[in-house]
């Protein structure tokens, strides 16, 4: 009897669990079936075609069948050594690049996605590697901790700690075998060609021995150096050592004139010791401590390096119990809380690690995208060799080759995208440093950016992931080919739906990711805008800055006539439009301090409200351009003998005399003021721009400087040409006065402004660079998938068309299954960009977070631009080709 039923079909179905070898499953298949076609044929005269189809049926889902299928992957099964061999992995080397060799598009494209990503991860991970992972330059610096006090509030400020606490705590600490206290400062050294200002560091003996760096030449302070009748010593860095003394190995032993007081030079440190931050000279902390109880006496940074098998943890516990014993003996109730972390990480502030930190994530989204998008070419590529991989099965390839294959073939990719994105890391490194040496003045003397070992073994684990992110689907989907139905589907359509549904899933896991990269470069753009669009209401342009500091041995008498000839003999320069001697510079150099308004009650003193203040010359207003809203400026007849007054500017006047004429009120300033400290307001001005993104726009009060009680360092402005508001016009007048009075932090307004302006434009550009590439390979990505799903679904179209769908219907289908993909990416997409934001808002200027506008923006981009290129997509030239 003929039996039309397919009984290889049922068996092939029965072992499609087994794991079987598919040479050995398509042998079992036909071993079995011609077994149920003969007994099908003996069985059926005697009981029936149906009832002996379904005893057969029976008999193939019994355990029996499994067992003796479980014998057969037993012995087929192939050795791990003979999967994965040097010999096999070569030969899938050598295969994979003649592959690739006929899909030149796909490398290209292939490469250059993930050479994009690849290379941004490294920038930013080299940033962050060279400026707060590698750490302090010596020996295990893991174990160098700096002490901070915490701020009670819970706000997250960090304040220094007393002398009197750290001299208690040095006593009765056990955690830390080095143990040592400073503070930083600026000094001023003279004799030479010319006087200098530089930046120093006053230390306790240990607090350099911590590092363990030697003397270059001589050595380093010991406690007779701390002590306050001691005489006056002083350490040398490399720069001062090798610029002044030309590199005089008998340069131990000489004098050398500070702030206007001889001090013997007893060492030089090594090349590149600048300790604590960028300090190029350390002179001794000489403080009497035996009369400082805890609480008192000058607030110092504490640094110290852990025992062996001491944790911070240890560290912490015993501290804080140190610091609550000295805060009953102080008869302190508030919270005080002193903490120790490596030293890194808490010089640095928070909002540095966590944007740093948050650009890095931004990256790896990136990469993520550009992941996605070789993905995607892979599953392209795997299905036009569905016909290729299902003979290679037919012929005896196990699953795990096939995988192998696919993963290898990714791997080569990868590698050659490693290569170019380590160059185009490197291009982006040399433009970063270029531009912080050009705007940080300061920058960590540990701060090494640079491709270090570490940075190229991650660029090697990047680019193992990204092989793997991107070649594991594809290669899972090639091995999960049927031989048979491959080999029947002339069309490819079972294989193309299959990668069709896996592409569609990537594209919108593709749009989420460059959504929330493209949300974070909205909110950088629109900062960047209003930064670049802000008008300070204060000019910049033709400004010459400077500053100076009267000798320590001058006194305020003696700096006073000093700054009151400086002003004098720059205003009367031929040329000069305006000249003005300042305690900061607007924009970037303002004071805080308490406020009292007269009239209005606080029950203490903590709780008068604080504002910024800056002291200036009459020369103000004419040099920076500032107009006045009401009454007068700062003239040059209010001198220190007149009566005080101030000008407070347009957000003062609304937060503290709201409703009323401010001229005329009275306010005094300081932490402890007195009835001599009564100042009159005398005008008002626009509210000038602060430099501080998280308040740009302060309440603030300008004084006078010459009725300033205490002033031994200024700031200078002077408004005209190059050629006469210089570096030279300043120092010859400032010499003529005194000699040894060094001018130092030259630079233009312009510069002053893009330096506090900085993290914005230079992160934020980051950000939006980042933005846009994420967007791009996102659009680039669903214009393949759509692509790809018209050129599979070309004989489904040309069925549509045939009974009767018009050329722009089939176009609208394409097109709703394209917005589909895009609503849901998004969706998912801003919910992520949303928390990115939120992590990078120290670089934002006057921007929320929770900007609808931006929002609203970033979504018609991301919908726009994968969609324009969607719909780029013609239907009828794919009918066309077939």
């Amino acid at each position: 009897m003929h039996d039309p039923h397919d009984w290889r079909a049922d068996v092939r179905a029965r072992l499609a669990s087994s794991g079987l070898h598919p040479q050995d499953e398509a042998e079992l298949a036909d071993e079995v079936g011609q077994h149920l076609e003969a007994q099908f044929a003996e069985l059926a005269p005697k009981i029936g075609p149906v009832a002996a189809r379904e005893q057969l049926l029976a008999e193939l889902r019994e355990q029996g069948f499994d067992e003796a299928a479980s014998r057969r992957r037993r012995r087929a099964r192939p050795s791990r050594a003979r999967v994965w061999s040097s010999t096999s992995v070569l030969r899938d080397l050598r295969y994979g690049f003649r592959s690739l060799r006929r899909s030149p598009g796909t490398v290209a494209a292939g490469v250059a996605a993930l050479a994009l990503g690849i290379g941004l991860t490294t920038m930013m991970y080299s940033i962050i590697y060279g400026l707060l992972l590698k750490g302090l330059p010596f020996d295990d610096p893991s174990r160098i901790a700096l002490i901070y006090r915490a701020d009670p509030t819970g706000r997250g400020e960090e304040d220094l700690v007393p002398y009197g606490d750290y001299v208690r705590y040095r006593a009765e600490q056990r955690s830390f075998a080095v143990y040592g206290a400073y503070y930083t400062a600026m000094a001023s050294i003279s004799g030479g060609d010319r006087p200098e200002r530089i930046d120093v560091a006053r230390v306790t003996s240990g607090a350099l021995d911590v590092t363990g760096a030697r003397a270059a030449l001589g050595r380093t302070f010991t406690s007779a150096d701390n002590a306050p009748d001691a005489p006056p010593t002083v350490l040398l860095g490399y720069a001062i050592w090798r610029d002044r003394f030309a590199r005089d190995s008998s340069v131990v032993g000489k004098p050398l004139r500070v702030n206007g007081r001889a001090y013997t030079i007893i060492g030089v440190m090594p090349d590149g010791f600048e300790f604590p931050r960028s300090q190029k000279m350390w002179l001794p902390v000489q403080l009497d401590a035996a009369g400082l109880a805890p609480g008192q006496g000058r607030p110092v940074n504490i640094v110290g390096r852990l025992r062996p098998g001491v944790e911070l943890g240890n560290a912490n516990a015993e501290l804080a119990g140190l610091s609550r014993r000295l805060a009953r003996e102080n008869g302190d109730t508030a919270a005080v809380r002193d903490l120790a972390q490596p030293f890194v990480r808490a010089l640095i502030p928070a909002r540095v690690y966590s944007l740093l930190y948050a650009m890095l994530g931004a990256v790896f989204l990136v990469l993520l995208v550009a992941c996605a998008n070789v993905a995607n070419l892979l599953l392209d590529r795997a299905a036009n060799r569905s016909r290729e991989i299902g003979i290679r099965v037919a012929l005896g390839a196990s699953r795990v080759a096939v995988i192998r294959q696919s993963l290898v073939e990714s791997g080569i990719l990868a590698g050659m995208a490693a290569i170019a994105g380590v160059a185009l890391a490197q291009s982006g490194i040399v433009a970063f440093n270029r531009t912080m040496l050009a705007i940080q003045a300061d920058t960590p003397f540990w701060a090494d950016i640079r491709l270090h070992l570490p940075v190229l073994l991650f660029v090697i684990g990047v680019a193992v992931a990204a092989s793997i992110v991107s070649g594991l689907l594809p290669a899972l989907h090639s091995a999960r080919v049927d031989v048979n139905t491959i080999l029947k589907d002339e069309s490819h359509s079972a294989s193309s739906r299959r990668v069709g549904r896996l592409s569609r899933a990537i594209v919108v896991a593709e749009i989420a990711l460059s959504s929330a990269m493209l949300l974070a470069a909205g909110f950088m753009t629109k900062s960047i805008v209003r930064m670049r669009m802000m008008d300070p209401h204060f000019t910049t342009n033709a400004i010459f800055t400077a500053r100076i500091t009267a000798s320590s041995s001058t006194d305020t008498a003696r700096a006073r006539q000093l700054f009151e000839g400086l002003e004098r003999d720059l205003a009367s320069v031929s040329g000069v439009d305006g000249a003005v001697l300042a305690n900061g510079l607007p924009g970037v150099e303002w004071q805080g301090g308490r406020v009292e308004v007269e009239g209005h009650v606080y029950a203490r003193p903590q709780e008068r409200p604080v504002t910024r203040t800056l002291a200036v010359s009459s020369g103000f207003f004419r040099t920076f351009g500032v107009s006045l809203l009401q009454g007068r400026g700062i003239l040059s007849t209010d001198r220190a003998q007149t009566q005080r007054v101030v000008v407070i500017n347009d957000a003062f006047a609304r937060w503290q005399f709201a409703g009323v004429n401010p001229i005329g009120r009275r306010i005094r300033l300081g932490e402890t003021p007195t009835d001599a400290d009564w100042a009159t307001v005398v005008g008002v001005i626009p509210t000038l721009y602060a430099g501080n993104s998280r308040n740009a726009w302060p309440p603030e009060v300008l004084t006078s400087l010459a009725q300033e009680p205490r002033l031994s360092s200024v700031s200078i402005a002077l408004r005209g040409a190059d050629g006469v508001a210089n570096a030279a016009t300043v120092r010859r007048i400032v010499s003529a006065l005194d000699p040894e009075v060094p001018v130092y932090s030259i630079a233009s307004m312009d510069e002053l402004m893009f330096r506090a302006q900085w993290p914005v434009r230079v992160l934020g550009t980051m950000f939006v660079l980042f933005g846009v590439a994420s967007l791009v390979l996102a659009a680039i990505g669903l214009y393949a998938v759509m692509a790809f799903s018209v050129s599979r679904r070309t004989r489904e179209m040309g069925i549509r068309i045939a009974l009767g769908a018009t050329a722009g219907s089939v176009v609208g289908m394409i097109c709703r299954q394209g917005a589909v993909q895009i609503a849901l990416g998004m969706t998912v997409g801003f919910a992520v960009g949303a928390l990115v934001v939120q992590a990078a808002r120290a670089a934002l200027f006057e921007v929320r977070p929770s900007d609808p506008w931006v929002f609203g923006a970033s979504a018609l981009a991301a919908c726009l631009i994968p969609a324009f290129r969607a719909t780029g997509v013609d239907p009828v030239i794919a009918l066309r080709s077939e």
